[in-house]
C-alpha cells in the first residue's frame, strides 16, 4: 500500500500542471495579492492592463501592464515559469501572451507610461492601431529586454 501511495504521488507530481488562465478575468482568480512587484501599484485598479506569471508550481503573480509583465518574467528563470499572460484590452479577458499582437505607440498609455496594448485578435489590433495613433503591431518575438527597455525610456 505504501509504494502504491508513493507511486501515486509521484504520478501526480510529475505530471500535474497548471491550470490554464486563458478566457478568465481578474475577478474569476480571486488572487489575495494586492500591488505590482515592479511598480507597488494596486492591481486591482488597473484591471485592463493587467499580465500574470504563472510558474510551474502554480504560484500567479499579477503585474500592473503587459510592460511590466515581461520585465518580471524576464527575471525570473525560464524554466520556473509555466506561462506568460495578459489581458486583451478590448475583452478584458486573459490571452496568452504568445498568440496575441501587441499594438505599440498609441496615444494610450498604461500606469507605467508608454506601453504596448494587447489584443487576442490582429483585426482588433489593427483597429485601435488607426484610432489610438499607433505605430506598429508587433508578435511576442518583438518583446525582447531591449524593447521592453526601451518602451521604460520612452
Amino acid at each position: 500500500m505504501r509504494i502504491f501511495l508513493y507511486c501515486l504521488f509521484f504520478v501526480n507530481f510529475v505530471f500535474a500542471t497548471p491550470i490554464s488562465l486563458v478566457g478568465k478575468k481578474y475577478e474569476d482568480l480571486k488572487l489575495k495579492q494586492e500591488s505590482c512587484p515592479i511598480k507597488k501599484v494596486s492591481i486591482s485598479k488597473h484591471k485592463l492592463w493587467l499580465g500574470y506569471v504563472q510558474f510551474n508550481n502554480g504560484v500567479v503573480v499579477a503585474l500592473s501592464s503587459p510592460k511590466y509583465t515581461f520585465a518580471y518574467s524576464l527575471q525570473n528563470k525560464k524554466e520556473d515559469i509555466y506561462k506568460v499572460y495578459i489581458t486583451d484590452y478590448k475583452t478584458g479577458k486573459i490571452i496568452d501572451s504568445q498568440t496575441a499582437f501587441y499594438v505599440f505607440g498609441s496615444k494610450i498609455m498604461s500606469v507605467g507610461g508608454d506601453d504596448i496594448i494587447p489584443f487576442s485578435k490582429k483585426v482588433d489590433a489593427q483597429d485601435f492601431l488607426e484610432k489610438q495613433s499607433g505605430k506598429k503591431i508587433y508578435s511576442i518575438d518583438r518583446m525582447t529586454a531591449n524593447f521592453i527597455n526601451y518602451l521604460e525610456l520612452r
